[in-house]
Parts: C-alpha cells; structure tokens; sequence
C-alpha cells in the first residue's frame, strides 16, 4: 500500500480502487508512458496487471500514443508476449488490462547465471522479438529494465512507452513500438506487469 501512495504523490490523479470488474489492488512501477498497478479481475477471479497513463492531463496525441501500444501488442499472440485483454478509460485516463506475470526484472537478476539459463532466456526473448518483427512492431526499448524472468526462468519484455508507428526498413510495414512480450522465458518489466516476487 505504501508504493501506493508514493505513485499517488506523485501523480494528482489515483486510480479508483474499483472499476468495472477490476479491483486496484497496489500499485508496481512507473515507466515513461504510465504507471502500473496489480489488480484483480472480480470476474474472472485472476490477477491483472493494470497500466494508466501517467500525464497529468492526457493529451491526444498521448492518447493515441498509448493506444498504439495497446494495438501493437494486441495484435500479437506468443508465449513471450504478454497478452492484452482490454483497453478503456476511466475518468478521463487511459488504461491497459494486461495478462500479470511474476517475475523479476532481467536487471536485478543475480549474475553470473548458469550459461544454459543465459542461452534460454535469448532465445526466448529472440522468439518474441521475432513474432513482432513478423507482424510489423518493433519494441524500441530493449534492455534488461525492459524484460523480466518468471519463476521458471520465461522472459518477456514489457510495455514500454508507445511511439508512433515507424517505418520497418527490414519488413518494409509501419510498426507500432514497443510491445510488451514473453519468453522462455522473457517477460515484461514495469511498464508491463511483473511482480518482483
């Protein structure tokens, strides 16, 4: 509750403690584009990383921004890519419904690591990064802050902020940036719903 309250004091705006069929549950990180918090879909009784753009008064063009990566990662189904369940707004904000993974970030891993568990965590981040490249989005944010382990060594990169769709010289398609993924296994950071557990 406490990371909360720091998210909340720094920003005028708290996300109401529920809406729809999700329960805001705490808050896990901040990124450039928003701050995410866990939360807990009532309906289907799973737990939810919930993603709300952080500008104080969102613009168009951040809307727009925000919604690119919403699409951009919707469009993609693989291991290591998160998966997007819904979009909407409350009170005028933007939010992200996205599938929540606990994991910890690939920066705060321990090193060394065993080679073989190095060489599973590329290969996985590899496969996802390849699913988006197939279907036009590029991530443009990789970095270990951007990416995360599940408990059984999976990797996913996470959303990052959106930028608008860029030309992709190798596929020659517009491609919506920075999705969050995935894999074996890479996963999403703060931007996309780990829990440092």
């Amino acid at each position: 509750m406490a990371s909360l309250r720091k998210l909340a004091s720094e920003s005028p705006w708290t996300p109401p403690k529920t809406f729809d069929e999700y329960r805001v549950l705490w808050a896990l990180g901040r990124g450039g584009m928003g701050e995410v918090y866990l939360g807990h879909d009532m309906l289907l009784d799973r737990a939810v990383a919930i993603k709300f753009i952080s500008s104080i008064e969102p613009d168009a063009l951040a809307r727009e921004q925000f919604l690119t990566e919403a699409r951009a990662a919707a469009r993609l189904q693989h291991p290591n890519v998160l998966t997007v369940y819904r979009v909407g707004e409350i009170d005028g904000r933007p939010f992200i419904i996205s599938e929540y993974v606990r994991g910890q970030n690939l920066d705060r891993i321990k090193r060394p690591m065993p080679w073989q568990r190095a060489l599973d965590m590329g290969i996985g981040l590899s496969r996802g990064l390849a699913t988006a490249h197939r279907r036009g989005v590029l991530h443009r944010d990789i970095k270990p802050g951007e990416a995360a382990a599940d408990s059984q060594a999976a990797v996913s990169f996470r959303s990052a902020q959106a930028s608008r769709a860029a030309p992709c010289r190798a596929c020659g398609r517009a491609a919506a940036a920075r999705p969050a993924t995935r894999s074996a296994r890479a996963r999403p950071a703060a931007d996309t719903a780990i829990d440092p557990a």
